[in-house]
């Protein structure tokens, strides 16, 4: 998931706050606008200890923001030496906070949990198991992927208006992010 439209958020939101008088502000990015920065960074193929190839297709994001956390279901694919080149198909939903990183200006994902992870085929007494180890594997790999960079410059013409980013919170239709003052 990106959060360019976060970045592009900031220059809009804060151009009208920058006469203002210091206080935090708040920028908002709608469920559509998230769902379609998802999109852009799917299909995702990657090796897990040189063991699993991962294939990660389709995601469909929804808000909990009474947990304040983001739900993304999506199609796995995952295949291994151990399977003999066989490769098991599924369904997989994650749930998240987000948390922005001060010390590399990113937004990486927060307290990653599989919520779900359906595993076709395997007899149902070895269900349980594929599924924690799906969950192990999932969660290991995503805990702090990083979802956004923001640009050096953006956080300096934040930090030139006195403002660095804050708090991001899940809401109904959106994520918020508060824009906080700058300690001088």
């Amino acid at each position: 998931m990106g959060a360019a439209g976060l970045a592009l958020a900031f220059g809009m939101g804060l151009s009208a706050c920058s006469a203002m008088a210091p206080g935090p502000r708040t920028v908002e990015v709608s469920e559509a606008r998230l769902a379609e920065m998802l999109a852009r960074h799917f299909p995702v193929d990657t090796r897990y200890m040189e063991l699993f190839d991962v294939s990660l297709t389709h995601p469909r994001l929804r808000l909990l923001p009474a947990q304040n956390r983001i739900a993304t279901q999506m199609d796995y694919t995952l295949g291994s030496a151990l399977t003999g080149g066989r490769s098991l198909q599924g369904l997989l939903e994650l749930s998240y906070g987000l948390r922005f990183e001060p010390s590399d200006g990113t937004l990486r994902l927060d307290a990653v949990r599989v919520e779900r992870f359906d595993v076709p085929g395997v007899p149902v007494a070895q269900q349980p198991r594929v599924s924690r180890l799906g969950g192990v594997l999932a969660e290991s790999v995503l805990q702090d992927a990083v979802v956004h960079r923001l640009r050096p410059e953006q956080l300096q013409t934040l930090a030139g208006w006195g403002y660095e980013p804050g708090p991001l919170q899940v809401v109904p239709g959106g994520v918020r992010l508060t824009l906080m003052p700058v300690k001088r």
